[in-house]
């Protein structure tokens, strides 16, 4: 209760609890094999808003690692947070989201992540922000940040949060001119259950890209998507090339079947890794009958890696690393690149697995 409500029923006076003190906040959590992130993303939660108005929905893929037990001892540390624990055993997001959304108390749903640990007042600051009725969804940047303490590590999380690695998307991006402003999607967003209710939940069929098709229909019934820079959220990113590549793979496959669901939803950074892919392809395959098609290639090829040479050496100056990070760099680059690219392409043509 704010001091001002205080002061007015002590003096006798009616007044009616603002807005964001009649608000509930259910926060729900995809999860699953998380025992290494889950016990930091729910310390930083713990305390983001009012305990008797709050509560976090832990929607569990039947992990078989120790993540329970970590659930469990952090339950027991926090007696006085309401912490609920589902079964997912479909073990897909988009069917998480609808499990907790649904046995959610709150009238407002903070979409996190196992891997997030949002700043301090995250929650809070996304709820004063919905008291706006044109705003349907609401997000902060997220701050890329290693997944293990390895030069490879640190390459991956540079690459990420890097406008060469994953093109325009403003979320990602660090910096921006406005302190708010409406985007196309948001990560790890707050919004309200009645919206979700309205769009008829997230889409299961999209097993990634839920989100942004999520986001894109909030924006089809002119409700704003609203990047709010006075916070952030850190995100822990892939350790390997092999698990990179694969979370690649499935954003580009299954960014390719939501384009297919919306047509209108295609920007242009979606379409320049595929496009890179393709042209590769292209260019190949004419080299065996037009020898300057290889020259062209060979063009393209060493323009490809001058701008990830160029990018990584920014990287390498900006966070003070040694050598070896200009040579991992386009590794990196190069292994987002294609698996997305070709990912997309074939997701254009077939149902992604």
């Amino acid at each position: 209760m704010s001091v001002q409500t205080t002061e007015a029923q002590a003096n006798g006076t009616a007044v009616l609890p603002s807005k964001d003190e009649c608000e509930t906040v259910s926060v729900v959590i995809p999860c699953y094999n998380e025992e290494r992130f889950i016990a930091k993303a729910l310390e930083q939660l713990a305390d983001q808003f009012e305990p008797d108005r709050y509560e976090i929905i832990i929607v569990d893929g039947l992990s078989d690692d120790k993540t329970r037990s970590v659930i469990d001892d952090f339950k027991l540390q926090h007696p006085a947070l309401a912490i609920v624990v589902l079964d997912n055993p479909a073990r897909n997001i988009p069917t998480a989201l609808n499990l907790g959304i649904a046995a959610a108390k709150g009238r407002i749903i903070a979409r996190m992540d196992a891997h997030a640990v949002p700043c301090d007042g995250y929650i809070q600051r996304c709820v004063e922000m919905l008291s706006d009725d044109s705003v349907g969804v609401v997000g902060m940047p997220c701050r890329i940040r290693p997944g293990a303490n390895t030069l490879l590590g640190r390459a991956i999380a540079s690459a990420v949060g890097d406008p060469f690695g994953i093109g325009d998307a403003k979320y990602r991006i660090s910096g921006g001119t406005a302190a708010a402003e409406a985007v196309d999607t948001v990560a790890f967003a707050c919004f309200r259950k009645s919206l979700w209710r309205e769009l008829d939940g997230f889409n299961e069929t999209l097993l990634t890209n839920e989100d942004y098709d999520f986001n894109y229909r909030a924006r089809l019934m002119r409700k704003q998507v609203i990047l709010d820079r006075s916070g952030y959220c850190d995100y822990f990113a892939r350790t390997s090339l092999s698990e990179l590549a694969g979370q690649y793979r499935r954003y580009g496959g299954w960014k390719a079947r939501m384009i297919r669901l919306h047509p209108r939803s295609l920007k242009l950074r979606h379409t320049i890794a595929p496009v890179f892919v393709l042209s590769l392809l292209v260019l190949a395959a004419l080299g065996i009958f037009k020898p300057l098609a290889l020259v062209v290639l060979g063009f393209e090829v060493g323009l490809y890696v001058s701008l990830a040479l160029a990018f990584g050496w920014r990287i390498m100056r900006r966070d003070h690393a040694g050598p070896l990070m200009l040579l991992v760099m386009p590794i990196v680059y190069v292994t987002i690149h294609l698996n997305w690219g070709s990912s997309f392409l074939m997701g254009l043509v077939r149902q992604p697995r």
